[in-house]
């Protein structure tokens, strides 16, 4: 009996524990460290060992520490996307479903947003690539086609520029997630869901009417 339970074990894995435990434990362990630290200042054995399995699991799971990285950012793109599916027509996005969505998805993961822009500004070559590439297509095309359409059909100004108000949307949702401490500590505005809601609806009016008493049309 111990001798068949032994040969179907994996490599390296702790009795007691599934294989979907010890994945999902290595992304956490992976997780805590690449926050930490930059990529290359994280070894496999670090993360193997904050995850109780030996460092063979790694390979066995997720082929070499790049691998690892780039499964904690397709399993957040891919919340992020089922979150957006079925807002607009299926290729837009809504900037109002976009408000509301995102900001949700930011406050259930906390520690995107500085993963995400640390990448961004200090990480480098095919790595920092692939996890521009993966945030982007789950957001950018549908955003900016709903921005264009919008714009074609006369309910934005002729004159926006999209790509301008991609980032100052972007912007004014992403913001408070990063700087979460001094939003909480400085405005004493405490993130949680009520705020959130709060937030995703004071920036889609802000975003589409801007702040100025004044008409549109009298400016």
């Amino acid at each position: 009996m111990n001798t068949q339970i032994s040969a179907k074990s994996s490599p390296g894995r702790p009795a007691g524990r599934s294989g979907d435990k010890v994945r999902a434990d290595l992304l956490q362990a992976a997780r805590n460290h690449f926050l930490a630290r930059d990529f290359k200042a994280v070894s496999l054995r670090q993360i193997a060992d904050e995850a109780g399995v030996n460092p063979a699991m790694v390979s066995y799971y997720f082929g070499d520490k790049r691998g690892l990285y780039l499964a904690i950012v397709e399993e957040v793109t891919q919340i992020l996307e089922e979150s957006l599916q079925g807002m607009g027509d299926g290729n837009q996005i809504a900037v109002e479903d976009f408000s509301e969505i995102y900001a949700k998805f930011l406050a259930d993961n906390p520690w995107w947003p500085n993963f995400l822009i640390r990448e961004v500004l200090f990480g480098e070559g095919d790595v920092r690539d692939a996890v521009m590439q993966k945030f982007s297509a789950a957001t950018v095309p549908g955003l900016m086609a709903a921005i264009n359409s919008e714009i074609v059909d006369g309910n934005f100004r002729d004159d926006l520029d999209p790509s301008m108000a991609l980032i100052s949307l972007l912007g004014m949702t992403i913001f408070p997630f990063l700087a979460k401490p001094v939003v909480e500590k400085v405005l004493n505005i405490e993130i949680n869901p009520k705020t959130v809601e709060k937030l995703a609806k004071h920036n889609t009016k802000v975003f589409l009417h801007g702040v100025s008493k004044k008409e549109r049309g009298n400016t």
